[in-house]
């Protein structure tokens, strides 16, 4: 699979399974893939985790309004070192927002994006929100990736960011992972409720050895 060009630095005859920079996966579609991976060496990969959903309750007794915005997804964003074989890829799905009338709601969280046991980044929290009080939890952001193996050059290893009153937390990258926000008047049902936004994975082949 790929291209085999250049010789290990090291000798041995150990050929590049790929062209370097190759791109052997990139989706930020939310669901589950299979990837094969035809040698050992140092792939670049990007991993951020599904945003976080909103939440938007009013109550048309007290003219009130309670926002919440979701939490992004943990990121990550470097070298690591993967072994030949196959790989279940998953990039985490943003969560649902919710809304209701005088009472607690809840938006759902953001899904995790992995990379079979390599890594793991977490999804968002979702926001909770309640116009009888009025009253907000905002979601917090995924938890710090969880990473096995040998890693370099990172430039990215965070967790996520928790929402706010309505604001919702924002993307570690591009965009990718970001928390649902949700707006609206305390005088008003009219506002809007958000999900939070996918995650996103990424492969490149770099190298032979670290």
């Amino acid at each position: 699979m790929g291209f085999r060009t250049g010789l290990h630095p090291l000798g041995g005859g150990i050929r590049d399974p790929y062209k370097k920079e190759t791109v052997l996966f990139e989706s930020a579609t939310p669901g589950s893939y299979n990837l094969n991976i035809s040698g050992d060496g140092v792939y670049l990969v990007y991993c951020i985790g599904g945003g976080g959903g909103s939440a938007r309750s009013y109550s048309h007794t007290k003219k009130k309004v309670a926002l919440a915005g979701g939490g992004s997804g943990s990121g990550f964003i470097g070298e690591i070192y993967i072994n030949s074989g196959n790989y279940s890829i998953v990039v985490g799905n943003g969560g649902n927002a919710s809304y209701t009338g005088g009472s607690w709601c809840y938006g759902a969280a953001g899904g995790n994006s992995s990379i079979s046991n390599i890594i793991t980044c977490f999804g968002g929290n979702g926001g909770a929100a309640d116009a009888g009080g009025p009253s907000y939890i905002a979601g917090a952001g995924g938890n710090s990736p969880a990473i096995i193996g040998r890693t370099k050059n990172i430039v990215l290893n965070s967790s996520g960011v928790s929402g706010g009153n309505g604001s919702g937390g924002t993307s570690l990258y591009n965009g990718y992972g970001a928390g649902g926000a949700s707006t609206g008047s305390n005088f008003s049902s009219a506002g809007s409720q958000n999900p939070g936004v996918a995650g996103y994975v990424k492969i490149i082949y770099k190298r032979l050895t670290l």
